[in-house]
């Protein structure tokens, strides 16, 4: 593998992974469905990749240009994991209100469906001692 094989598979991974986080923004499921499969997609390519063995071949610029790059992906795969888990506990939340809402509506009925008397606002004092 050449250096501009391998600068150009980081750099497309880069903008996918800048693609996906517009798509968790907007919550663009499909979006984001495509940008992981083109993730894995460059990830077995770079898995190929033996940079240990070519780094020698590389020049110092080439190096650091190549590091630089590795640090952006790192800050951006970062940033979007914090976007799904941010994105998990507000789904989280509304179906947590969601199942507590159903949970007290569920409390209001009895086992055969039909809504429970309120006993206590039938057992008035005055009309039970008047009784």
């Amino acid at each position: 593998m050449n250096y501009q094989e391998i600068y150009e598979t980081y750099q497309d991974l880069k903008e996918t992974l800048i693609l996906k986080k517009d798509a968790i923004m907007k919550k663009n499921l499909e979006e984001i469905n495509k940008t992981d499969e083109h993730c894995i997609v460059l990830c077995e390519k770079i898995a190929k990749f033996d940079i240990k063995n070519n780094q020698n071949n590389f020049t110092q610029e080439q190096k650091e240009n190549l590091k630089n790059l590795g640090s952006e992906i790192k800050v951006i795969q970062e940033n979007n994991e914090i976007l799904i888990k941010h994105s998990l506990d507000v789904i989280n939340g509304i179906l947590s209100g969601i199942l507590n809402i159903a949970q007290s509506d569920k409390c209001s009925y009895n086992s055969k469906g039909e809504t429970k008397k309120d006993e206590e606002s039938l057992n008035i004092s005055s009309i039970t001692e008047e009784a």
